[in-house]
């Protein structure tokens, strides 16, 4: 079985999920970057083209983390507050806030060589360890992102039985958003 259709399994094993096809070919035509200058388009650890690379690192223009076949949800949320009228059918609608992005990353961390991806995995941990914003850089996040800023609030590693060399891992992030307290002194 070819590694793409064994990606395509362990993300059905791992978390009941059908990914689309891992071996996305750039075609004539097709931009290249997206928002931001994130690419489109990455190569992964063994120099297979991929579709929507996901990086994550310490600051926003430095060396970062490319996360390993990765497969993105974002997810929003409004705070409103609804006001019932008397005599009147329905509610007043009223906005109170925007809350922060919520960001889902499931991938799957393989080693052809037949061994156990400790370095992968380690790597992954110490920026979870790092309690600190973090910059994420994907052509889909860079569309509701300002900054990039996220904090990483979990790192799961689901099991997968009886294969020494793939790990699946799962993140979950917030959107990050930097903003200035003024004290008034009264």
């Amino acid at each position: 079985m070819t590694s793409k259709l064994l990606l395509e399994k362990y993300f059905k094993d791992v978390w009941n999920y059908n990914p689309p096809p891992f071996d996305i070919i750039h075609k004539p035509g097709n931009p290249t970057k997206g928002g931001k200058a994130s690419s489109y388009y990455g190569r992964e650890q063994f120099g297979r083209p991929y579709f929507m690379p996901v990086s994550l690192g310490p600051n926003p223009s430095g060396p970062a983390l490319q996360l390993r076949n990765p497969v993105i949800k974002i997810s929003g949320r409004k705070t409103i507050v609804e006001t019932s009228m008397v005599n009147s059918i329905g509610t007043v609608k009223e906005l109170i806030s925007r809350e922060d992005y919520k960001i889902n990353i499931k991938g799957i961390i393989v080693r052809e060589d037949n061994m156990f991806p400790i370095n992968e995995i380690k790597e992954l941990d110490d920026y979870y360890k790092r309690n600190t914003v973090l910059f994420l850089r994907s052509v889909l996040t860079d569309l509701f992102l300002d900054k990039g800023q996220v904090v990483m609030t979990d790192l799961t590693w689901p099991e997968l039985v009886g294969i020494e060399n793939v790990k699946p891992y799962e993140i979950n992030l917030v959107s990050d958003s930097p903003f200035k307290l003024f004290l008034d002194n009264v």
